[in-house]
């Protein structure tokens, strides 16, 4: 109950509305890309070295996959993101506040009580989790882009240091 009397039903987080086709498209696109880009990357490395085409292949498959996996990731939670999380609409990306229901987008305060029961958009009624406890904020998410970007970095690196031993191996093994 509110000091009002009238009962206010509490705004709890909504779960990500489902992708679009489109949306779906974009995010194949993404985690399909990297593997067409180490088999591309790493074809002129079988043509001057020893390697198979089908090492070529295993390793775009490998490689690319794990690129692939993180790009799919990446994009999907950044769709996800430009959605408001109390009305489930989409917003371009920058937008302070929800157009259908006013949610600050910027801040995305979220409250929770201390046992973490449910995330409330909101603090309803008297400010109470339907357990009794007082809601408190809830930190900021921070998000997955830095650690993403530095694990698809470390990858890079790590495939860099692979192709150019396999090279260097080839080259004082005199094949090439």
């Amino acid at each position: 109950m509110s000091g009002t009397g009238v009962e206010v039903d509490p705004t709890r987080a909504r779960r990500a509305v489902p992708l679009t086709r489109r949306e779906k498209g974009w995010v194949a696109v993404a985690a399909a890309a990297p593997v067409v880009l180490v088999a591309l990357v790493l074809a002129p490395v079988a043509l001057f070295t020893s390697i198979t085409f089908g090492d070529v292949l295993g390793a775009a498959v490998v490689y690319g996959g794990l690129l692939g996996l993180a790009g799919g990731f990446v994009a999907t939670d950044r769709l996800q993101a430009r959605q408001c999380p109390r009305c489930g609409q989409r917003h371009p990306r920058g937008t302070l506040a929800c157009d259908a229901c006013g949610y600050d987008l910027e801040d995305r305060p979220r409250f929770a009580c201390s046992e973490r029961h449910v995330a409330y958009l909101d603090r309803w009624g008297d400010g109470r989790c339907e357990c009794g406890r007082h809601l408190e904020r809830l930190p900021e998410v921070r998000g997955v882009g830095p650690q993403v970007l530095a694990t698809v970095k470390i990858g890079g690196l790590l495939l860099v240091f692979l192709i150019a031993m396999g090279v260097l191996l080839n080259v004082l093994d005199g094949r090439l």
